[in-house]
C-alpha cells in the first residue's frame, strides 16, 4: 500500500517538474510588472516573528503579500496586523491579505486523527495557493 502511495507521489513530481521546464523552454511565464506576488505561511510557536524579522528587510516590491494562517492563531494574526501597521507608518503603501485555513493539527492531538484533519486543511490551502499563484513562497 505505501509503496503504491510513494510511486503516486513521485510520478507526481516528476511530471510537474517536466511541466516546468516545458513551460520554461517555450517562454509561457507571465511577465512581470517589478511586483513579486509573495505568499508567507504564518505559524505558532515563534514561526510568525521568524517571518516579521525576515520580512523587515524587503521592500514595496514585495506586493502584495499573502499571509496564510491557522482560523484558530488570533496571536500571529495580531502581530502580522501590527507588522504591517508598521510598515504603512513608515510610508510603504504595498498591499497585503490574511488568508485562514484550518489548522493542520492541534495541539495533543493524536496522530490518526490528524490525518483527517490535515487532509481538511490540504482542501483549503491547495485552492488557495492555485488561486493566488504567487510568485514566492
Amino acid at each position: 500500500m505505501w509503496l503504491w502511495i510513494f510511486l503516486c507521489l513521485g510520478l507526481l513530481v516528476v511530471f510537474r517538474c517536466w511541466t516546468v521546464f516545458r513551460s520554461i523552454r517555450r517562454g509561457k511565464f507571465p511577465k512581470h510588472d517589478g511586483t513579486t506576488r509573495t505568499l508567507i505561511v504564518a505559524g505558532s510557536g515563534g514561526h510568525t516573528m521568524e517571518m516579521m524579522q525576515l520580512l523587515q528587510s524587503t521592500g514595496a516590491h514585495y506586493s502584495p503579500r499573502h499571509y496564510v494562517l491557522a482560523s484558530s492563531d488570533k496571536i500571529s494574526e495580531d502581530k502580522i496586523r501590527s507588522f504591517e501597521a508598521s510598515r504603512a507608518n513608515d510610508g510603504d503603501k504595498s498591499k497585503y491579505t490574511l488568508h485562514k485555513i484550518p489548522r493542520s493539527r492541534e495541539v495533543r492531538q493524536s496522530y490518526i486523527t490528524s490525518i483527517l484533519t490535515t487532509l481538511n486543511a490540504c482542501v483549503y490551502s491547495l485552492p488557495l495557493v492555485f488561486s493566488l499563484r504567487p510568485d514566492l513562497v
